[in-house]
């Protein structure tokens, strides 16, 4: 497929093509090694939709299978892996290929990728329907990867590569349990994931630094397993008391209030980037229940002083606007705010006022306002 008229003049010519570097001159003569596939990524930009499906449907016709993964690789940076319009022709061609060939296809993809974040919306649809005997392990590693830095997934994609992970290891991977967590936790169809899921080790996601450390310490399981009962808004009497019943460690609040104080650090597994907001800046779906578990546990258990700071902090957090998105957890926020009122001492109130004055949505700054009404009057301060 060629590439735009003043390219080729200008090359043809000797001369440097307007508006590029002699770097990029040589780029479209040279097809780059992947360590050049930020420049790539430029120069494919500039092509017209139609030209960069041609020029696809050129390399597939040739079998330059190296090349075309290299200029994929290329592609989804410069589209930040959103296949659109022009775009989502080239997938159509792709999904078409034969098995073997996509097996191949999704190794060098892999293999030249930056992160598996960068190309899970392009090999996704390269997976898609592969027989689950014919996947290689190789091949099935680097879908289990990129599909790990998606949100959600399709259960019977997830289904094949489970399949896959079982046979040749003999256990499911902890990033792939997660996505199969969080698609069920989306209300997506649980049939094929929940067979899989009750077979994981770790009773939180991996991903979060908050969730990592509270799943490694064998002490905190018994909190955790409780916190995930809870289904609800607000606690029940039946799982409040089995809460007080519960034989926990010496300085459990403390470490409940250490994991909280983890949950604003970064992710360990990036999510895959959307044009309208970044994944990474949210809490993982399926742990912000257990941590709403976690604050209604504080919340019907006898408070210390120290509890309304580490559940004001975790509230603000929670409640802060995200672009694109609204409140970063509403799941997380509400059952916070909830659990100051229900805490229901002067340090919680001063949280509540502090909340109050923070710059939070209407809506949450609504919710504040009604839960400090009401502990204040517990209290006795109207």
């Amino acid at each position: 497929m060629a590439f735009p008229r003043r390219i080729r003049d200008a090359v043809a010519d000797g001369r440097q093509p307007a508006g590029r570097s002699r770097r990029s001159q040589h780029l479209t003569r040279h097809p780059p090694v992947h360590r050049n596939i930020p420049m790539l990524s430029a120069v494919l930009a500039s092509l017209p939709g139609p030209q960069r499906l041609g020029r696809v449907r050129d390399l597939l016709d040739a079998g330059a299978d190296d090349t075309l993964a290299q200029e994929l690789v290329a592609l989804g940076a410069a589209n930040e892996d959103s296949w659109r319009y022009d775009d989502a022709m080239v997938l159509r061609h792709l999904e078409s290929l034969p098995d073997r060939r996509r097996h191949a296809l999704i190794l060098a993809i892999g293999d030249r990728a930056s992160a598996p974040a960068a190309v899970c919306g392009l090999l996704g649809v390269i997976a898609r329907d592969l027989d689950p005997d014919e996947l290689p392990w190789p091949v099935a590693r680097h879908l289990i990867d990129a599909t790990g830095a998606q949100t959600s997934g399709l259960a019977r994609d997830l289904n094949v590569l489970a399949v896959v992970a079982e046979r040749e290891t003999g256990t499911l991977p902890p990033g792939l349990i997660a996505v199969m967590r969080r698609t069920v936790q989306y209300r997506h169809d649980p049939t094929l994931l929940l067979p899989w899921i009750a077979k994981a080790d770790g009773l939180l996601n991996v991903g979060e630094p908050w969730a990592e450390t509270a799943d490694a310490e064998p002490e905190g399981r018994p909190m955790l397993a409780h916190a995930l009962q809870v289904t609800g808004s607000r606690p029940l009497v039946r799982w409040s008391r089995e809460a007080r019943e519960l034989d926990l460690p010496t300085g459990w609040r403390q470490r409940i209030h250490r994991w909280f104080a983890l949950v604003p650090l970064p992710r360990t597994i990036g999510f895959r980037r959307f044009d309208y907001f970044d994944a990474d800046e949210l809490i993982d779906v399926y742990n912000a229940t257990a941590l709403r578990g976690l604050l209604f546990l504080l919340a019907v258990t006898d408070p210390v002083p120290e509890d309304a700071a580490a559940v004001g902090a975790l509230a603000e957090y929670a409640a802060t606007k995200v672009r694109g998105q609204g409140a970063r957890d509403l799941v997380v926020a509400n059952a916070a705010i909830l659990s100051l009122e229900l805490i229901g001492t002067a340090e919680a109130l001063d949280e509540l006022e502090r909340l109050r004055a923070a710059r939070l949505q209407p809506g949450m700054i609504t919710r504040v306002v009604k839960a400090a009404s009401r502990c204040r009057a517990t209290l006795g301060r109207l």
